[in-house]
C-alpha cells in the first residue's frame, strides 16, 4: 500500500458475508422389491413449490442414508454454471439432466434420465422442491433411479451425475429463448452393496439439497435440471449482482446512486470439503472515508417461480491506522460447503 497526501489505495480485502455458507447436502437409500410388490410399492407424493402443491409417483423417502458430496465435481458445476450466467451464452444443446452409475464386477451400468418410472426399463427421473422459511430457501432435488428389467447383479458402489443450467431470453442474436447447460458432473458418491436378481426391481433415491440459502445468495446457487421446468434467468437478461460503496454521500441502499461494481470475472477452488467462489471488484469512491461501508444487492429471477432479491452489507476497515479509502478493492467470497 502507498500512502501519499492525498489518496491512499487500499490493498484487497475479502468482503466476508452474513450467512455466507451454503451447504449443500446429499443422502441415498437403495430398495429392492420382488416384482408383484410393484402395484403397492410406488406412492403418490405431495410436493412444494413455495405456495403450490404437485403429486410425484415416488418410493419411500424414509431412512435415507448419508453419502459423500463430490467438492471437485461441485467446483465444476459452480463454475459452469456461474459462466452460463454472466456470458449470456453456452452449450445450448441438451445435457442429460441426470444419471446413476452402478459399479458392478460385470462393469458398470449407467441409469439415464426418463420422465417416468417405466416398467422393463432403466433411467432416473427428477423432482424438484423449493421451500422458504424466513427469508431462507432450500432446494431439493430428489432423483428417483430405477430398474425394473430382468437384469441381475451386484453392487460396489453408486455415483450421481447432475447438470445445471440458465436460461436467456430473446436479445442480440437471439431471436428466440435459448436454454445453456452445463456438463453433467458427479455430484455425489456412496459405497452401496446389494444384490438384484432377475425376479426383483430396484429402485434408488438420492436426495440433493442446497440448504438454508439467504436471499441474496440464491443468484449464485446452481439451478439444476429437473421436471418442473424451473431454471434462472441469465444475468443482464433479468438477475442481477450489485456491490455498492457508500462513501458518506450517496444513499446507501440497492439502486441510491452509491459508488457500485457490478460481478463477472470470478475464480473457484476447493478447500478441503468445501467450494470456495470469488469475485474481485474495484470501485473509486470519489472521497475518503475511514471505514468504508459495502452493500451487495441480488436479484434472481426465474422461469416458473417468483423473483428472488436480497442484500447484505458489511464493512471494510483500513489496512493501517488513520488512512483514508479513495479507491475500494474487495474480493467477495462465498462458501459451498458439502455435508
Amino acid at each position: 500500500m502507498r500512502i501519499g497526501k492525498r489518496k491512499v489505495i487500499n490493498l484487497p480485502q475479502k468482503l466476508v458475508l452474513r450467512n455466507e455458507i451454503v451447504k449443500v447436502r446429499g443422502r441415498v437409500k437403495t430398495i429392492t422389491i420382488k416384482k408383484e410388490e410393484f402395484e403397492k410399492f410406488l406412492q403418490l407424493r405431495k410436493l412444494r413449490i413455495l405456495d403450490k402443491e404437485y403429486y410425484a409417483l415416488m418410493p419411500p423417502l424414509d431412512n435415507l442414508l448419508k453419502n459423500t458430496i463430490d467438492v471437485n465435481g461441485l467446483a465444476t458445476l459452480v463454475q459452469q454454471f456461474m459462466t452460463l450466467m454472466f456470458s449470456n451464452s453456452g452449450n445450448t444443446s441438451q445435457t442429460t439432466p441426470a444419471q446413476m452409475v452402478l459399479m458392478t464386477q460385470g462393469g458398470n451400468i449407467t441409469l439415464s434420465y426418463a420422465n417416468n418410472i417405466n416398467l422393463n426399463s432403466q433411467g432416473v427421473t427428477v423432482y424438484m422442491q423449493v421451500l422458504e422459511e424466513s427469508g431462507n430457501w432450500t432446494f431439493q432435488y430428489f432423483y428417483i433411479g430405477f430398474d425394473t428389467t430382468n437384469d441381475s447383479y451386484s453392487t460396489s458402489g453408486l455415483e450421481l451425475y447432475v447438470s445445471a443450467y440458465v436460461y436467456v431470453p430473446p436479445f442480440g442474436g437471439y431471436t428466440v429463448p435459448v436454454s445453456c447447460y452445463t456438463n453433467a458432473v458427479r455430484i455425489a458418491y456412496t459405497n452401496a452393496s446389494f444384490t438384484k436378481s432377475a425376479d426383483s426391481y430396484l429402485f434408488i433415491v438420492w436426495l440433493v439439497e442446497f440448504q438454508n440459502i439467504p436471499s441474496y445468495l440464491v443468484a449464485f446457487t446452481p439451478t439444476l435440471q429437473n421436471n418442473v421446468g424451473i431454471m434462472i434467468n441469465s444475468t443482464g437478461r433479468g438477475s442481477n449482482y450489485t456491490v455498492y460503496f457508500n462513501n458518506g454521500n450517496c444513499n446507501f441502499s440497492c439502486g441510491g446512486g452509491c459508488p457500485s461494481s457490478g460481478l463477472s470475472g470470478f475464480i473457484t477452488y476447493v478447500q478441503s470439503n468445501s467450494v470456495t467462489l470469488e469475485f474481485p471488484l474495484t470501485a473509486t469512491l470519489y472521497t475518503g472515508v475511514s471505514n468504508l461501508e459495502v452493500l451487495l444487492c441480488t436479484t434472481a429471477v426465474f422461469n416458473n417461480l417468483p423473483n428472488i432479491s436480497g442484500s447484505t452489507s458489511s464493512t471494510l476497515t483500513p489496512p493501517v491506522s488513520g488512512a483514508t479509502f479513495y479507491v475500494a478493492i474487495a474480493t467477495i467470497t462465498i462458501t459451498y460447503q458439502g455435508s
